[in-house]
């Protein structure tokens, strides 16, 4: 996952986040929704070019490469390459490169895909930042092409047992308040929505049209025989403690390992005693208007 570029590096030095949760984290996501490319976006032709931002260990991609014909291209975009997956067992049809999503892409990418998918890029994005991805990454779209912004918000805890306690896992979460920092945020793992945020309006704003939103909760998976719901609790429990982790030895943090470690520790038992988490996952979708060329929303130069 990128670098979100909407928090302090004093306060946020890169998380490098392991394979197999990402791959998780896909698959939990994958089950919350029910589909990998939204049904509002028409099936992809045999010939269609379909990029992937934020693609991390590119499972997501891969995916669609495995359920669309080997004629289709596809093109996984990150901000680092940590996570991509070995050359060796990259299908022919399927390419990773480093890019930045505020950042220009090379003309030879510009207006080139029919589907562009954005999936978990920042903790907590405000939305004049949110605006900049969004218009940049339209200019990759061909016009009459779809965006599809994946993302995640709302983090609660629940007890299933009465009498236990949440403390530990509820303290991880109260002790990222700096990567909630910043104005008018609009999405991301670490924000909670107080109001109506608007964000189909923000894409409408940027010429999109049939723009739409769904959000699903977590607690929409029910199947007990694969413990989804324990899974993922203790996901999203490492992704914060990996979070907490950097900012150890931050002026004024008040985090050390010895209370990171302490924590998890505290925290693990509570989800074994049956604490569990729900989050939002928002999902929005919008179509770039035909004859609407990259001239016309570019990137960040503009």
């Amino acid at each position: 996952m990128a670098q979100p570029r909407d928090i302090d590096s004093k306060l946020a030095p890169t998380v490098e986040e392991g394979v197999e949760r990402l791959d998780e984290q896909h698959i939990f996501t994958t089950k919350t929704l029910g589909f990998l490319i939204h049904p509002n976006i028409p099936a992809p032709s045999p010939t269609a070019k379909i990029a992937d931002i934020g693609t991390g260990t590119g499972i997501w991609l891969l995916d669609v490469a495995k359920s669309l014909p080997p004629t289709c291209q596809f093109t996984g975009f990150d901000a680092t390459s940590s996570s991509f997956p070995e050359s060796s067992t990259i299908p022919s049809n399927v390419a990773f490169k480093i890019q930045d999503m505020y950042r220009p892409f090379p003309p030879s990418e510009l207006e080139a895909y029919d589907i562009v998918a954005v999936r978990f890029t920042s903790s907590g994005i405000q939305r004049a930042d949110w605006i900049r991805a969004v218009k940049n990454l339209m200019t990759l779209l061909k016009p009459g092409g779809w965006l599809q912004w994946i993302d995640s918000c709302n983090f609660a805890l629940y007890n299933s047992v009465p009498g236990t306690s949440r403390a530990a896992c509820q303290e991880i979460y109260d002790g990222l308040d700096s990567f909630r920092a910043g104005d008018d945020l609009v999405l991301g793992l670490m924000m909670r929505e107080g109001r109506n945020l608007r964000r189909e309006e923000t894409w409408r704003g940027l010429g999109l049209e049939d723009v739409h939103e769904d959000v699903f909760s977590t607690d929409r998976l029910q199947e007990p025989e694969l413990r989804l719901r324990d899974k993922g609790t203790r996901n999203i429990v490492e992704c914060f403690v990996g979070c907490l982790e950097s900012l150890v030895g931050v002026e004024g943090s008040g985090w050390t390992t010895q209370r990171i470690e302490r924590l998890n520790a505290e925290a693990m038992k509570e989800v074994d005693q049956g604490v569990y988490h729900t989050l939002d996952q928002v999902c929005i979708v919008g179509r770039k208007p035909a004859g609407d060329g990259a001239e016309k929303h570019g990137g960040e130069n503009e």
